[in-house]
């Protein structure tokens, strides 16, 4: 079973969100004031690499400016707003600092980063100047992991990793498109979970409920307004989650 949770917004009634995600996280979230610093519009931009760069690596240093959103982590809670860097088609990893994010150890060749603001639940922020992406090489070109800039593209952002206890309730979806719009006679964007699809015509966040524990499978797919995939390296993800029923470890970040 799944919800859709209304529009995105940048300005959000943190209230009304949080209740619709799941009543357990209510506690965890409340005490963060979680749209801190939300103006509209958010602009994120990445500087450094640049697109095309040839760095000598292995550990890249990503610098960026971000203007109209706040970051932080809060200690207590273990949340916070925070910004998703995806290298290549990896898992994201969050950064809740603005200061420059470095990537460790990254292999000689081409490579792309793709990076948003998110808010501490991890909900992409969609505002169209709110993502940004670079392609770059480390020593080399090789030509892999190389989207064209202006075409159709998929950015898996949820879910991920491993949930406990009341993280189990609700499981968000989440994803950026760029150069395309979601509609019903546009494109779309299909949903599998455990090998049952959907098709998605609306871009904002969703969230699966009545899972049960274990392994469930994830993917997003990229689809033309034909209900074709949509080629390019990056415009179908597939993911493992696995729910766990230990509480110990549910207030991490991942």
């Amino acid at each position: 079973m799944s919800r859709m949770t209304r529009e995105p917004q940048v300005r959000i009634r943190i209230v009304g969100v949080l209740v619709a995600i799941a009543a357990p996280s209510l506690a965890a979230l409340v005490s963060i004031p979680t749209a801190q610093g939300a103006k509209a519009p958010v602009v994120f931009h990445i500087n450094s690499p640049e697109g095309g760069e040839t760095v000598p690596g292995p550990d890249v240093e990503v610098i960026f400016t971000l203007e109209n959103y706040n970051v932080f982590f809060d200690s207590t809670t273990k949340k916070g707003q925070h910004i998703h860097f995806i290298l290549d088609n990896q898992p994201y990893v969050p950064h809740f600092k603005t200061e420059p994010y470095l990537l460790k150890n990254v292999a000689p060749g081409t490579h792309t980063i793709r990076a948003f603001p998110s808010r501490a639940w991890h909900e992409s922020i969609k505002d169209p100047t709110a993502f940004s992406m670079v392609t770059f090489n480390v020593q080399k070109a090789d030509g892999k992991n190389s989207p064209k800039r202006k075409a159709p593209l998929l950015t898996y952002s949820r879910p991920k990793g491993d949930y406990y206890g009341h993280q189990t309730d609700s499981i968000l979806v989440d994803y950026w498109v760029k150069n395309c719009k979601i509609g019903p006679k546009a494109y779309k964007v299909r949903l599998t979970v455990d090998g049952k699809p959907e098709v998605l015509t609306r871009w904002q966040p969703l969230w699966k409920t009545g899972l049960g524990m274990g392994p469930h499978e994830f993917s997003l797919e990229l689809l033309d307004r034909r209900g074709r995939p949509v080629p390019g390296p990056f415009n179908k993800t597939t993911r493992v989650i696995n729910l766990k029923p230990d509480t110990t470890a549910a207030e991490m970040h991942h």
